[in-house]
């Protein structure tokens, strides 16, 4: 596997982490819409990003979350500061550059919020998603969407005023990425146990899987809570159902020590 190519796939352990997470993979689809010029997913992006940003019916808005992570993330440093002297002004810089990203967020957040609530493309969108709108803004938007999308702005619009929260979730992202090394290990038959230590405050495992094994359809479900994760690999193929792997897959492991 030395050679393979590593595919990393996150799983937060924390509702602070999963916060993080679920902003970040909504502004990647957002972007990954603008970029292949989907309307519909752009469209879903900008929707999760706006229950993230404000809340919705089932869930409370994730930036106090995020804040309190990137916080969490300055205190590490310096704890990590005081127990390494050598590494104290790097990491020193380190932490005040997380605080910097936390103050993007937050002046981020309100612009980027009432743009959202105000657009009615997006709105529009959302009552389409609503069971009572069969005949209404679903089907307007099909047939319409297109063009919308050839002679718009509203995605361009958006991402300006979504610009330094990115670079603030990215720049976190990296770090949590280089924070340890991958360990590389086996899942016995498409299954393994991953024991991590209560005092280590890990708060979010990142599984690397080949990059050729995921080409395949094949990928990994955990389940357990913070000290004792079972992991398991299955795989997905067209028209049918999922199914657990039977042979030994190689895949590499990062223990994130961040809550």
């Amino acid at each position: 596997m030395s050679q393979d190519k590593l595919v990393p796939i996150s799983f937060p352990l924390t509702s602070r982490m999963q916060s993080f997470i679920e902003m970040r993979d909504a502004l990647r689809c957002m972007r990954q819409g603008m970029q292949e010029h989907s309307p519909y997913l752009w469209l879903a992006a900008s929707k999760d990003i706006q229950a993230l940003l404000i809340g919705d019916e089932r869930k409370k808005p994730a930036i106090p979350n995020i804040c309190s992570l990137f916080s969490a993330m300055q205190k590490h440093l310096m704890n990590l500061g005081k127990k390494h002297p050598d590494f104290e002004e790097k990491l020193s810089q380190a932490s005040r550059d997380v605080a910097q990203s936390a103050d993007k967020i937050r002046q981020t957040t309100q612009p980027s919020a009432e743009f959202l609530n105000t657009d009615g493309w997006l709105s529009a969108y959302n009552d389409s998603m609503r069971k009572q709108d069969y005949l209404t803004h679903k089907l307007k938007l099909a047939q319409t969407m297109h063009i919308l999308w050839q002679h718009s702005a509203h995605a361009s619009q958006l991402l300006d005023h979504l610009s330094p929260m990115i670079e603030a979730i990215e720049h976190m992202d990296q770090m949590l990425h280089a924070h340890v090394p991958w360990e590389r290990r086996t899942a016995e038959r498409g299954h393994d146990q991953i024991a991590l230590p209560a005092q280590d405050d890990i708060g979010l495992l990142i599984i690397g899987v080949p990059e050729d094994a995921l080409a395949q359809g094949i990928r990994p479900d955990v389940s357990g809570f913070r000290t004792t994760v079972r992991l398991r690999f299955v795989r997905w193929q067209p028209g049918k159902p999922e199914q657990d792997i039977t042979h030994n897959q190689d895949y590499a492991l990062m223990a994130v020590p961040v809550l």
